[in-house]
């Protein structure tokens, strides 16, 4: 498991949680957070704000849960929908790579052509349990 901040919030609800629980996404806030004059000056900040909807396994409810993506780069995102679906959902730990401010890979590994990104932290926003109705 990646080194996700506030990954006890999850696993407090649901304590068999993998991040391939995540099976859609509902909400995408990508912004650049400008630390200096110019817009692309390398210390500003491109960070990524996503919903996602966690089915656990068995009958433990089913949750949205936001999550903050921090110095986002190479970002592919191709999507046809309502919703996003996720195949196959993982956040890898690319840090002995030795790259510069790119600690994950986040992927659907399944369809890794139309979600993917890297970014260098990642923090639980928030979870809440939801009634809806997924089939």
């Amino acid at each position: 498991m990646p080194d996700i901040k506030k990954l006890d919030w999850i696993t407090a609800k649901v304590n068999d949680f993998t991040v391939n629980d995540l099976k859609f996404i509902t909400d995408f806030r990508y912004w650049v957070e400008v630390d200096t004059v110019q817009l692309f000056d390398e210390y500003n900040t491109p960070m990524l704000l996503i919903n996602f909807i966690l089915m656990s396994k068995g009958d433990k409810g089913t949750y949205k849960v936001t999550i903050h993506f921090k110095k986002v780069g190479s970002l592919q995102l191709a999507a046809g929908g309502a919703v996003i679906q996720l195949s196959w959902f993982e956040i890898l730990n690319i840090s002995d790579r030795g790259w510069e401010s790119v600690k994950y890979l986040v992927r659907d590994f399944e369809n890794e052509d139309r979600f993917n990104f890297y970014c260098d932290d990642i923090e639980v926003i928030a979870i809440e349990e939801i009634d809806w109705i997924i089939g």
